[in-house]
């Protein structure tokens, strides 16, 4: 297991965003793996989950689902592994048989899903009995640094930037919902799951982060102008620019380490479920 995530540390050194760091820190440890089981990410996007997996359990049997179908042809130009599936797949009505998965990865998924309810029920009919499923979603009560824009507009207003704005919408970027963990909860155990463990993640952040990681950052990585400060990258070679740029970002997360037990706002909520 250590040897594991120090494998894990290392895929995730130069990461720009703390809290997806600190999100796929506890998604691989808390998946239990032994090295052979089938793994299902649902919303695989450009491939960083299943790519780490497949890089450090070369037996595992991997297969990752998505609507988007550019996201699905760059996750298979980085991934660069015949053995990983890659299909194009509604959440809500998953072309797998019952019982098929040992484990199940769906990060930041839920929220972009109207019937998140038939998505969870399809995550239970493919899950084997015994096996273990992430859920991580964005925390209805997140940090004003995160987002402090709709933070004051929320609270004053009862409104929100349109998520379709996903330049500007911060946190509600192509957003149906945000999570509150009773509601992620009665609706995981709804579907027959039992809940093992919660966790509220990131607390402590760089004040505008989405906006400046995700509304400008994501245009420039996607852009090739800093490709060096992306996950998808295989050259993440670091400059004086990117070096300055990650210490003043991961100043603030380094109080995160010292806010465990306390009542605090956070980026996500993460649920480690079992069926």
């Amino acid at each position: 297991m250590n040897d594991y995530l120090a494998k894990v540390n290392k895929i995730l050194e130069g990461e720009p965003d703390p809290a997806f760091a600190r999100r796929a820190r506890i998604i691989f440890e808390n998946l239990n793996l032994k090295g052979n089981e089938k793994v299902l990410e649902i919303g695989c996007g450009r491939g960083f989950y299943l790519k780490t997996l497949i890089d450090i359990w070369p037996m595992l049997e991997v297969v990752g689902v998505d609507l988007n179908e550019r996201y699905l042809s760059l996750a298979k130009k980085f991934i660069r592994n015949d053995k990983v599936k890659l299909l194009k797949a509604d959440a809500t009505n998953l072309p797998f048989a019952n019982k098929t998965f040992d484990r199940i990865i769906a990060s930041e998924v839920l929220e972009h899903i109207r019937d998140d309810e038939k998505a969870i029920s399809e995550m239970y009919r493919v899950l084997r009995p015994g096996g273990i499923a992430i859920v991580t979603v964005p925390n209805r009560n997140y940090p004003f640094c995160w987002d402090p824009l709709n933070w004051v507009l929320e609270r004053t207003f009862n409104w929100h930037i349109p998520s379709n704005i996903w330049w500007l919408a911060g946190i509600w970027a192509d957003h149906v919902r945000l999570y509150d963990e009773e509601e992620l909860r009665n609706e995981i155990e709804k579907a027959g799951f039992k809940v093992k463990k919660i966790w509220q993640a990131t607390h402590y952040c760089f004040p505008f982060s989405h906006f400046l990681l995700y509304g400008i950052g994501k245009n420039f990585v996607e852009k090739g102008l800093v490709s060096n400060m992306s996950r998808f990258s295989l050259d993440r070679s670091k400059n004086i620019f990117t070096k300055l740029t990650l210490s003043l970002i991961y100043f603030f997360d380094n109080y995160n380490n010292d806010s465990s037990g306390k009542e605090l706002t956070s980026m996500n909520l993460i649920f480690k479920i079992k069926k």
